[in-house]
C-alpha cells in the first residue's frame, strides 16, 4: 500500500515538487515551436544559404532562448503555490500577471491525471481539474507523486458522491470493468484513416512557391539532385513517369508516418474502463493521460466515419460532455481533452456495445432513419452553388475563353452538385420517447445520439416558402454544442421539441 499523506493536510500554500520547473520549461518551448517557430520554417527555407554561413549567430541566439526559457520557468515555479483547503482547491500563479483560482469540489466536473515523459521515472504526475463550464476555471496541480495524484483524484470523485468513508491516505480498491482496448493495429488504422497532418499543408500553402524555389538547394545539400531526378530531357517517358510517382509515393508515406506515430504516442495501451457510475480512459506512450468522466455527465454521443473508414468497416466514437468556455476552444482540437473520451477505430458493432453500456440505446443498424425533404437540394443549389456558376460564366463569356474552359466549368457545376445530392442523402433522423438520432455527412458519415433529456434550449425556424410545403428547421442545443436537423416534416419538428422540452419540464433531470 502506496505511503502517502493526507491531502487534508496541505492547508497551507505550498509549492509544488521542484520537478515541476521542467513542466513549465517543456511548456514554454511547446508554446515557442507551435505559436512562433512554425511560422518561420517558410523564412528559414527562404534564407537558408545565409543562414548556413551565419551558423555562429544560430549558435548564439539559440543559447540566449534556452537561458531565457529556463529563467522563465524558474520563475514560474517560484510564484507557483497552492493549498486544499475543505473541500476546495486553491492556486496562485503567474510572474506579473498574478492568476488566484478558488475551485470548490462540488464545480469540478472533470479530473484528469497525466505523467508526461519526463516525469514517469520519478513517480510524478499532473492533474487537472475542470469546472462545469466557467470560462477561466481550469486549475492545474502541475507535479505531484503519482500516489497523491490519484488519492486526490479519487477524494474529489467521492465528495462529489457523497462517498468520504474511504481513508484519504491509501489509493481506493480498483473496482473497474474493461470495456474496450486497442491493439497497436487498432492504432495504426486510425493514423492511416484520419490522417490530419494535411491541415498543416494547407495553411503552409502561401508559402508554398518559396518554399519550392529553395527546395532543391536544401535537398542538394543533403545529397538530394530531386532536379536531376525528375529531369524529362534526359530520361525516358517511362522512367520520368515512374520517378515522379515514386517522389509522390515517397511524400504519401511520410505523411501517414506522422499521421501513424501521432496516434501511437496518443492511444497507445489504450483502456476505457467503468468504474461504478464513472468512465475511466487510459492511454499514452511517452506521457500517460487518465480521464474520468461520471456517466451521467456524458451529453452525447457521436460516431464518425470518414471515407475510408468506411470502406475498411471502421469507425471512431466520442463520448462528449460539457465543452462550453475555454473547454469548447480546447477540446476540439485535443484528442486528449478531459472534456471528452474518444473510442479510436472501432468495428461499428463495438462502437454500440459502447453507446448501449452508456446510454441504454439500441444499434444503429436496426434504426429506421427518415430523410430530409429533397427541398433542401433546390435550397443549397440556388445559394450558394447558382450564384457561383453564375459568375464563372459571366467571367468566361466577357473574357472570349476558349472551349477548355466552359468544359471545367461545367465539369465544376456538375461536380458541386452531385455533392449537394449526397450530402443531402446523407442527411437522416429518427427519434422515440427518450433518445434522439441524427445521421449527416458528405463522403462519409456521422452518428449523433443524445437524451432528449439533455436538451437545454431548442430553436424552430420556417421559412414562408418552407410553410407552404410543411418542412421546418430545428436546433437543439445541449451543454457539449448545438446539433442542427434541416429540412424535416414539420409534425416531426414540433414532436421532438415538445417531447424533449416535456421530459426536462416534467422529469427535471441532472444534465450534469
Amino acid at each position: 500500500m502506496p505511503n502517502t499523506h493526507q491531502l487534508s493536510s496541505i492547508s497551507e500554500w505550498s509549492r509544488v515538487a521542484p520537478i515541476g520547473i521542467v513542466y513549465f520549461l517543456v511548456k514554454a518551448i511547446t508554446l515557442f515551436v507551435t505559436r512562433f517557430l512554425l511560422y518561420l520554417i517558410p523564412a528559414f527555407a527562404l534564407n537558408f544559404e545565409k543562414i548556413q554561413a551565419h551558423t555562429h549567430y544560430i549558435f548564439v541566439g539559440s543559447l540566449c532562448l534556452i537561458l531565457i526559457f529556463a529563467t522563465g520557468a524558474l520563475l514560474h515555479y517560484w510564484f507557483y503555490t497552492f493549498r486544499v483547503s475543505g473541500e476546495r482547491v486553491e492556486i496562485k500563479q503567474g510572474i506579473f500577471k498574478k492568476r488566484f483560482l478558488d475551485l470548490p469540489f462540488n464545480k469540478i466536473q472533470n479530473v484528469k491525471i497525466e505523467e508526461p515523459f519526463y516525469y514517469r521515472p520519478f513517480g510524478y504526475a499532473s492533474i487537472e481539474l475542470e469546472s462545469a463550464g466557467s470560462a477561466g476555471q481550469e486549475a492545474k496541480v502541475v507535479a505531484m507523486k503519482l500516489e497523491k495524484a490519484q488519492v486526490f483524484k479519487q477524494q474529489i470523485l467521492d465528495k462529489r458522491t457523497q462517498q468520504t468513508n474511504q481513508p484519504l491516505n491509501t489509493v481506493p480498491e480498483n473496482r473497474e470493468t474493461v470495456i474496450n482496448t486497442r491493439s497497436v493495429m487498432d492504432l495504426v488504422i486510425h493514423g492511416i484513416t484520419n490522417n490530419r497532418v494535411w491541415l498543416i499543408l494547407g495553411a503552409a500553402a502561401p508559402f508554398y512557391q518559396s518554399i519550392a524555389e529553395n527546395l532543391g538547394d536544401i535537398l542538394l545539400y543533403l545529397g538530394m539532385d530531386i532536379e536531376a531526378y525528375l529531369n524529362y530531357n534526359t530520361q525516358s517517358l517511362g522512367v520520368f513517369i515512374l520517378h515522379v510517382l515514386s517522389v509522390v509515393m515517397f511524400v504519401m508515406l511520410l505523411i501517414v508516418s506522422f499521421s501513424v506515430l501521432g496516434s501511437i504516442l496518443v492511444f497507445y495501451d489504450y483502456r476505457l474502463s467503468r468504474q461504478d457510475d464513472r468512465y475511466v480512459k487510459r492511454s499514452g506512450l511517452l506521457s500517460k493521460q487518465e480521464v474520468t468522466m461520471k456517466k451521467s455527465r456524458i451529453q452525447v454521443a457521436i460516431q464518425q466515419q470518414d471515407w475510408l473508414d468506411l470502406l475498411i468497416g471502421r469507425a471512431n466514437l466520442q463520448l462528449e460532455q460539457n465543452t462550453t468556455g475555454i473547454n469548447a476552444a480546447n477540446s476540439n482540437h485535443d484528442l486528449a481533452a478531459a472534456s471528452k473520451l474518444i473510442v479510436p477505430s472501432i468495428t461499428p458493432s463495438q462502437a454500440d456495445e459502447i453507446i448501449e453500456e452508456v446510454f441504454t440505446f439500441e444499434q444503429l443498424n436496426q434504426l429506421e432513419f427518415k430523410k430530409v425533404s429533397k427541398r433542401l437540394i433546390v435550397r443549397l443549389i440556388a445559394f450558394p452553388v447558382l450564384p457561383l456558376i453564375l459568375m464563372l460564366c459571366t467571367i468566361a463569356y466577357l473574357a472570349s475563353v476558349n472551349w477548355h474552359v466552359w468544359v471545367a466549368i461545367v465539369s465544376v457545376s456538375v461536380l458541386l452538385i452531385g455533392l449537394i445530392v449526397l450530402r443531402w442523402y446523407r442527411w437522416g433522423y429518427h427519434f422515440d420517447k427518450n433518445f434522439i438520432c441524427i445521421r449527416k455527412g458528405l463522403l462519409g458519415k456521422d452518428y449523433i445520439i443524445f437524451p432528449k433529456a439533455k436538451t437545454q434550449q431548442v430553436a424552430y425556424s420556417q421559412t414562408l416558402f418552407m410553410r407552404q410545403k410543411n418542412i421546418a428547421s430545428i436546433k437543439l442545443v445541449l451543454a457539449s454544442g448545438a446539433h442542427r436537423v434541416p429540412y424535416i416534416e414539420d409534425k416531426d419538428a414540433m414532436s421532438m421539441l415538445d417531447e424533449s422540452l416535456l421530459i426536462v419540464e416534467r422529469n427535471k433531470p441532472a444534465w450534469m
